[in-house]
């Protein structure tokens, strides 16, 4: 059974916590600090030159599992994929689908994209009809390979309710749901990897992180539990973000996967261990210390 479709079969929901919270390390030493830290599910990125610690066309999916095996982890839960913008990138229907099959091959059940922000003097009509086009594209590689692929709150479209629901609303497919991301909402922006580059990008007002959550959880498949002051992001509970409250939707909505922290990795590695150890104390008091 695969990474978060395991930890939801005894209908509790999980802890986790991704790779990216360690970015500026290698693989293996990111992979050891988060079980260190008490983990035992994790995500992992492949969205160079941000966190490189998957590349979905030279890795070899089979020795990451026996990596994350190794280790000790329950499962890995998700993959952000290889050109994820949607809109804006052109190679993001080629690249997603590579990642679909990396991960289906890694044991992988989800794999993470975005809408991605719609580039200056595109239409909205313009956009959400490439953004359709191609995510009807990936949704028949993601079905034969029985992978979900999640929508993160990640752009133009997807940083409120009414735009998930619009999403979501392209296709009723079970391999379509959402990757519901905490501080996005909250703050209406998100770190944006395109280009060879990155940085953080807005889209309109504040959000309430729990009010767009009640509208779209029936479709969530997977969450990360992020907390910011400002723009910094720190270990659940010391910032501005209502985990909790988002939790307890998550928990009446009869949500069953993983929680897995995510921040932006720009701490060092010391600030980065507290961070998540931090952060796991957090979810364990409130799930219980056997989630």
């Amino acid at each position: 059974m695969k990474g978060s479709d395991a930890a939801a079969a005894d209908g509790r929901m999980h802890i986790g916590c991704g790779s990216v919270v360690f970015r500026r390390l290698a693989l293996r030493e990111a992979l050891a600090l988060i079980r260190e830290a008490g983990f035992e599910y994790v995500e992992v990125q492949a969205t160079a030159p941000f966190c490189p610690h998957v590349d979905v066309e030279r890795d070899d999916p089979e020795a990451f599992r026996r990596l994350s095996e190794s280790l000790g982890f329950r499962g890995v839960t998700a993959l952000w994929s290889a050109h994820g913008a949607i809109i804006p990138d052109r190679s993001s229907v080629t690249y997603v689908r590579k990642s679909v099959e990396w991960a289906e091959r890694a044991g992988i059940p989800v794999v993470h994209l975005g809408d991605g922000f719609r580039p200056d003097g595109m239409s909205e009509a313009r956009a959400f009809g490439l953004l359709r086009e191609r995510l009807l594209a990936i949704l028949e590689t993601a079905e034969a390979r029985g992978v979900t692929v999640a929508v993160e709150p990640h752009g133009t479209f997807s940083l409120t309710a009414g735009g998930l629901e619009r999403i979501m609303g392209i296709s009723s497919s079970p391999r379509l749901g959402i990757n519901y991301d905490t501080a996005n909402i909250h703050r209406a922006s998100c770190v944006e990897t395109r280009g060879g580059g990155f940085a953080e990008k807005e889209a309109g007002a504040r959000q309430d992180e729990t009010a767009v959550l009640r509208r779209v959880a029936s479709r969530v498949v997977h969450v990360h539990v992020k907390d910011v002051a400002g723009r910094r992001c720190t270990a659940l509970g010391e910032g501005e973000v209502d985990n909790r409250g988002c939790i307890a939707v998550l928990r009446d909505a009869g949500y069953r996967g993983v929680l897995s922290l995510e921040t932006e990795g720009r701490e060092e590695t010391a600030e980065a261990r507290r961070l998540a150890e931090v952060s796991r104390r957090y979810l364990v008091d409130l799930l219980g210390s056997s989630s």
